[in-house]
């Protein structure tokens, strides 16, 4: 049995894929194997891959009809078969020695989830910026949980997802948000790794420039429920107030990102849904220490300051006219 299994889902990714790949088959760890999963793909993708799996035997490539990157990502779960798994998107790639700093530093740590750092580059390798977590302390510096709020990047215990039947939700963006709140939440054995070795390449249709609003988008609604559902079940394992922040970041970027531009209809969905989770779940959410404006919590002042205008607009009411004053 592998050690790691790397899952890498693909959709069109035909510029980028093969240095992707590459980049997961040179790793000076061996001990792995490589999910491909051809989320059905039109472009030369797939042939790209098929020549790929035949030069390395650890590429087991599997092709579906176009789902979507959560459906991708899931295939890829129910196939692995290593004791550690982590997620590398198509048209990223990983530093030759990724794999081999992530592992033996979760066997060191007996970490159940462990947070790297990335680098943003663009399309020719051009460092633009790096992002590297400082600390990690239970109960007193949980800020990287929800910082770096992906997937990738990560590296986690496969057993967790087993043991909870963590997938992700279909046909709802954002897909990566609700499964990091929950291991945030209930993994009590967590660390962050001062290294960038992942590098997200930043070009016209990446993730973080493809979002389209919620004219054509559908946010993590029901996700991102199911999993506050799931962890009152399960109890939350960590700061009770890093998760409430957490919930509180989510739901201030689904305002401020996808407001602007959406129609009188999605804006009142979305802040409907907004003051039904808050008041419903978190009904105490406006005296959380950590969303003060000048708190100690590690997080860029910018995202502070949106936060705390986000609480505010909530607290008040004044969400809606917000809301419908967003061009």
């Amino acid at each position: 049995m592998p050690e790691v299994s790397v899952i890498i889902p693909v959709y069109n990714n035909e510029k980028f894929v093969e240095k992707c790949v590459r980049s997961v088959m040179g790793q000076s760890f061996g001990d792995l194997e490589i999910i491909v999963v051809d989320d059905g793909s039109t472009d030369q993708s797939g042939r790209i891959l098929k020549r790929l799996a035949k030069e390395d035997k650890r590429i087991r490539l599997i092709t579906q009809e176009n789902k979507g990157v959560s459906e991708a990502r899931n295939l890829g779960l129910d196939a692995a078969m290593g004791r550690y798994l982590t997620f590398v998107d198509g048209d990223d790639y990983i530093g030759r020695d990724y794999i081999r700093r992530l592992y033996h530093f979760a066997e060191q740590h007996k970490t159940q989830m462990l947070i790297c750092g990335f680098t943003y580059v663009d399309e020719q390798g051009n460092i633009l910026e790096r992002v590297i977590p400082e600390d990690y302390r239970r109960l007193e510096r949980e800020e990287w949980a929800l910082r770096i709020s992906a997937v990738w990047s990560h590296f986690y215990r496969r057993e967790i997802w087993e043991t909870y039947g963590i997938r992700f939700r279909a046909g709802e963006r954002g897909e990566d948000m609700p499964v990091s709140l929950f291991f945030s939440a209930v993994c009590r054995r967590i660390a962050v790794l001062d290294h960038a070795g992942y590098f997200y390449v930043r070009h016209p249709s990446s993730g973080v420039h493809a979002l389209r609003g919620l004219k054509y988008d559908r946010l993590p609604y029901e996700a991102l429920e199911e999993t506050i559902q799931k962890i009152r079940t399960v109890g939350c394992a960590n700061g009770r107030d890093f998760y409430e922040l957490f919930v509180l970041r989510i739901l201030a970027v689904c305002f401020f990102r996808f407001v602007p531009g959406a129609s009188r209809d999605k804006k009142k969905e979305l802040c409907g849904y907004i003051v039904r989770i808050l008041d419903t779940y978190f009904p105490r959410y406006y005296k959380n220490k950590r969303a003060r404006l000048f708190s100690d919590t590690q997080l860029p002042f910018l995202q502070k300051a949106a936060v705390k205008a986000f609480v505010l607009l909530v607290r008040t009411r004044g969400i809606y006219p917000a809301a419908m004053l967003m061009k």
